[in-house]
């Protein structure tokens, strides 16, 4: 089974700080300290790729003067009791934003020359995608009401966060990097089924990503899931390969509920690369035994397609036993080298 076509990924930056005991303030505001401990957990635990995922979420919200919340050992967060969109004439203070001038922003800055420097080529901008932003800064309860009670303003939102703050955004980060067409990933975690429902991802998500495509070109959308509360759960991947057409993404709980044969077979007869995500309380809370049943699973459903396969562990636990962490980690290889 060795091959090329077989990786297994990790967000595994979180658990990091907590293997180092560093404090999450501080490593995410320093670029040298963020890549040294990425470098060290991927050589400890001899991963396939050095993860650089920092919190993607918090980078533009916090560039145009959200308040974001800092924790000890943990991923900051938006602070939910203070958002920046209180009134909606909010919006067109979002302008002539300078990013260099935000310190978050010169950490990522920072990060893509000392990842050129110490890795080589190869690092992939990062974004947080319209609607988790409009999120951010609007509040989820204050976005949904506004979508069913005022569509104008909904469509002048996002039109202000493509053109104001993401598209000059990505364009600084492809510049740094000196690629001024590479991909770009945006995360999008708040849009999840039943977060929100087909009629917003059509109606809203969708035309804001074409407009930002249309914008700054060759861009993606990373969705969580919620395949499995549809009555036909392959819409959402139809509109998975909408928003990123390149990849078949499915993580637990819906692969375990839907089962692998419904992602693998969508990436069969589409030619799509697969990802196959594993819960990451699951590998917490399970015995190794169950863990290792679930890996050789999802490895052979990956792995009957011809394109690229994916193994992922999606957020790892930070408090997970290194020993047992690293035993999760050898089975992969193990399979791999059969």
């Amino acid at each position: 089974m060795k091959d090329k076509t077989f990786i297994f990924d990790s967000q595994i930056t979180t658990h990091a700080m907590h293997l180092i005991g560093v404090n999450a303030k501080r490593m995410l505001n320093d670029a040298k300290l963020f890549l040294d401990t990425q470098k060290y957990v991927h050589s400890y635990y001899e991963l396939d790729k050095l993860c650089t995922i920092y919190d993607v979420y918090n980078i533009e919200s916090e560039a145009i003067g959200q308040k974001i919340i800092y924790f000890e050992k943990d991923m900051p967060a938006v602070d939910g009791t203070n958002i920046l969109i209180k009134d909606k004439s909010d919006i067109y203070k979002i302008k002539n934003i300078n990013f260099k001038e935000n310190s978050r922003c010169r950490f990522v800055l920072d990060l893509i020359d000392r990842y050129h420097q110490a890795i080589g080529p190869g690092y992939k901008p990062r974004f947080c995608a319209p609607f988790s932003l409009a999120v951010n800064i609007r509040g989820f309860n204050n976005l949904i009401n506004d979508i069913y009670s005022d569509r104008e303003f909904v469509k002048e939102l996002f039109k202000i966060i493509n053109y104001e703050v993401l598209a000059p955004w990505i364009n600084m980060q492809r510049e740094k990097i000196g690629d001024n067409k590479i991909i770009a990933s945006g995360a999008d975690a708040w849009v999840a089924i039943p977060n929100v429902n087909l009629e917003i991802i059509n109606d809203i998500i969708i035309p804001s990503y074409l407009e930002l495509k249309g914008l700054v070109g060759n861009v993606y959308l990373a969705l969580l899931g919620g395949a499995r509360y549809l009555k036909d759960p392959v819409k959402f991947l139809y509109i998975q390969k909408i928003l990123n057409p390149f990849l078949v993404k499915g993580l637990d709980p819906d692969v375990e509920l839907l089962g692998t044969e419904f992602f693998t077979c969508f990436a069969i007869d589409n030619d799509m690369d697969l990802l196959l995500g594993i819960d990451p309380n699951f590998i917490l809370n399970s015995k190794l035994e169950d863990i290792y049943k679930r890996i050789e699973k999802y490895i052979k459903a990956g792995t009957v397609q011809n394109n690229k396969f994916t193994l992922y562990f999606n957020d790892i636990p930070a408090d997970i036993a290194t020993d047992k962490l690293k035993k999760i980690f050898s089975k992969v290889r193990k399979i791999r080298e059969k």
